[in-house]
């Protein structure tokens, strides 16, 4: 599957989304797990509606919380989520060294045209890549949910990738670890996908076109490629 452009999902394809959500809220006092907390983000996700591009905004979830809590003052939902940033900045840090994706995407990798493609608001999204490339030559290229106005698995995110990388469908190589929102999408542009499962906590329930890669690590990738 030799492929000369990537778009590449972030959050549980290049790094574990969830171990690091967990690791930045318990370094900020509050258990994952929180009745309160969780009850606080599904108010929040149930106000704006499914797939709004500020649902996924945790500063938004730290406001209601302290507001449940009667915590609230302007400076305490912002010290939250400065730390809480921090703490998830440092994480994936460590992770992106762990799982020693420089070798990947400063190997074989470095030289094909890359685009991050992310359900997420700007700031967020940004911070964990600085996280992992600082310098911003690994991966040059992002679009967020946010600066669209809508999510993945909307064409119009993927028409963009193929625009910015100034490629055809049949070119690039889509990776992501979502069948509905990844991998979907790509297939009806043309666009050659593969799924990756190196985070998944549970099976596949779906079933998985023969023709999708299956990725057990990104690591694989490079293999893939060649």
């Amino acid at each position: 599957m030799a492929k000369n452009y990537l778009v590449l999902d972030l959050d549980d394809t290049i790094y574990d989304a969830e171990a690091a959500y967990c690791f930045a809220l318990s370094a900020i006092g509050i258990d994952p797990l929180d009745n309160v907390f969780i009850e606080s983000r599904q108010l929040i996700k149930s106000r704006l509606g499914m797939g709004h591009v500020a649902a996924r905004n945790r500063i938004l979830y730290f406001k209601q919380f302290l507001e449940t809590k009667n915590r609230y003052s302007h400076s305490a939902v912002l010290s939250l989520m400065e730390t809480y940033e921090e703490k998830l900045c440092q994480h994936i840090s460590a992770q992106w060294k762990n799982l020693g994706r420089d070798e990947l995407f400063l190997g074989k990798l470095n030289h094909i045209p890359k685009v991050v493609l992310t359900n997420e608001n700007l700031r967020t999204q940004v911070l964990k890549l600085r996280a992992m490339d600082p310098k911003g030559t690994i991966f040059p290229h992002v679009l967020t949910s946010e600066e669209m106005g809508v999510e993945k698995p909307d064409l119009s995110l993927f028409s963009w990738a193929l625009k910015k990388l100034n490629c055809s469908a049949a070119d690039c190589l889509m990776v992501g670890d979502s069948l509905e929102n990844d991998v979907a999408p790509a297939l009806k542009l043309g666009i050659s996908s593969a799924l990756t499962t190196e985070f998944k906590k549970t099976l596949i329930d779906e079933p998985i076109p023969h023709f999708v890669k299956v990725l057990r690590s990104l690591n694989d990738l490079e293999a893939l490629l060649t």
